[in-house]
């Protein structure tokens, strides 16, 4: 049971009461995990059960990745869809709707599981000298990482300062009927959190999260990088650069070469440019298949033709690793457009590979971005010029400055950021409209999406606004 939804857990409760009262039966899975946890192992074990809720398909597995593509403009839906997320591509959704309820419920129960990693951590001595601050450390920043990715479809705002509803922030795994905190005051804690994890996790405990081939778990550098992701949203643009730079000078880590990039794709091959990715093994998935589901050949959403013309064809490594027209026996598909990013190791045989979270090229895009927005445009040209030399063979740096810039950095995270669950997002930051092209039309029944829509926001689910009468005056706004 999980700590946002109250009817359900006073069903339980009364279950584990009647169960005592018969057979004097002692419950070992009461919400506090006190008997449910006996040793610090358990707790890192727990630790490790967090981490694989991020795979799921309410989670990385599709709404907050690729689906976050498929609502923008960069893919347009074909014939070959079998529409399962028309509700959300031609933004129809509503608070019953199951897929914005499983982007509610799932990072709330992952808030939930760090919680209970917090709380029980205390309970036991370690077993080596800087274990409990190593736990303590991934468990706050995956909290701080489910608040904020939650505020991404359920806030009215994104900005640092602002009083519009936020979400609720939990912290413990009470049974409660939470408000909605403001925007600023989720930030707060999210800050917090992540300022306090980048503490412990700092300096040789490192060693012992992640290894050069294996970057599963969240250490100091991934700390980093949410930090610098989050500012960029909030637009509190010197933490921003100060994040992202923490990154790309002191994490060991770096742009992949052109020979690499493509490595970077394959299941086992992390290269050097991966910060954190979420693990799927053989038979967990496929991150990108509500794309592209190699298995059973379905092309259910398609590059646009907008976005493969912002590409160098020829010279630009990101164009062969992530779309390819050369597909051929036994898929059928020579000559036709095909996203063929997540496709792993196996390829057309059991498409498989892990969801990179956060990658080094982010950061780049970050910090110029914030360099842009902050009279630093030299800077931000530099990192802008310094990820293009990185991808295109051959490429000669350019000069830009005020709008052009920040418009070319724009159409760079739409080039090095496809299908990794940004587009979405960034168009929504930006204040600007869907306007999707040439290629749209039928299955989908809306082609465009104006800013001054209130379906930039989600609606808080129902099953929420039912078992929790504090939120029930809480709706954003249009869903009412």
């Amino acid at each position: 049971m999980r700590t946002k939804y109250k009817f359900p857990q006073i069903i339980l409760v009364l279950i584990l009461v009647s169960a005592c009262e018969v057979t004097d039966f002692d419950p070992t899975h009461l919400l506090d995990g006190s008997n449910a946890f006996q040793d610090m192992n358990n707790v890192e074990q727990h630790l490790t059960g967090v981490y694989s809720a991020f795979r799921g398909g309410a989670y990385y597995g599709s709404t907050y990745g690729v689906q976050a593509d498929m609502m923008a403009d960069d893919v347009y839906e074909t014939l070959e869809s079998l529409g399962n997320f028309r509700t959300v591509t031609d933004w129809t959704y509503v608070a019953n709707d199951g897929i914005v309820a499983g982007a509610w419920i799932v990072p709330y129960a992952v808030i939930s599981d760090a919680n209970l990693v917090l709380v029980n951590l205390e309970r036991f001595q370690e077993s080596a000298v800087g274990q409990k601050a190593r736990i303590r450390g991934q468990a706050l920043a995956i909290r701080a990482l489910a608040h904020f990715d939650l505020m991404r479809f359920f806030a009215q705002s994104y900005d640092r300062n602002s009083n519009e509803l936020g979400i609720p922030i939990r912290l413990d795994n009470s049974i409660a009927t939470p408000t909605r905190n403001t925007v600023r005051e989720v930030y707060d804690q999210i800050y917090s959190d992540l300022a306090e994890a980048k503490t412990l996790l700092t300096g040789t405990l490192d060693i012992a999260i992640n290894t050069a081939s294996d970057r599963t778990r969240i250490d100091a550098s991934v700390v980093d990088a949410i930090q610098a992701r989050v500012a960029l949203y909030a637009k509190d643009y010197p933490t921003a650069i100060a994040s992202a730079t923490n990154v790309i000078a002191n994490s060991g880590l770096g742009l992949a070469s052109r020979a690499d990039f493509p490595n970077i794709w394959r299941q086992n091959a992390v290269a050097n440019e991966v910060i954190w990715a979420v693990k799927y093994l053989p038979g967990q998935g496929q991150p990108g298949g509500n794309i592209y589901f190699s298995v059973n050949n379905r092309l259910s959403f398609q590059p646009a033709p907008e976005l493969v013309a912002l590409y160098d064809v020829v010279n630009d490594v990101r164009y062969g690793s992530y779309i390819s027209t050369t597909l051929t026996s036994p898929t059928g598909r020579n000559g036709q457009v095909v996203p063929v990013k997540y496709l792993g190791i196996n390829g057309l045989t059991d498409g498989n590979v892990d969801f990179k979270v956060f990658r080094v090229a982010e950061m780049y895009l970050i910090r110029a971005e914030a360099r842009a927005f902050s009279n630093q445009d030299a800077d931000a040209l530099a990192d802008l010029n310094a990820l293009r030399a990185a991808r295109i063979n051959g490429y000669v740096s350019v000069v830009l400055a005020g709008d052009p810039l920040k418009d070319a950095i724009a159409n760079e995270r739409r080039k090095e950021l496809f299908i990794e669950g940004h587009r979405w997002f960034d168009i929504k930051r930006a204040g600007g409209d869907v306007v999707r092209g040439s290629a749209c039309g039928a299955p989908a029944t809306a082609c465009n999406l104006p800013s001054t829509s209130f379906r930039w926001v989600w609606p808080i689910p129902q099953g929420e606004l039912d078992a929790n009468i504090a939120i029930r005056a809480q709706q954003n706004p249009g869903y009412n």
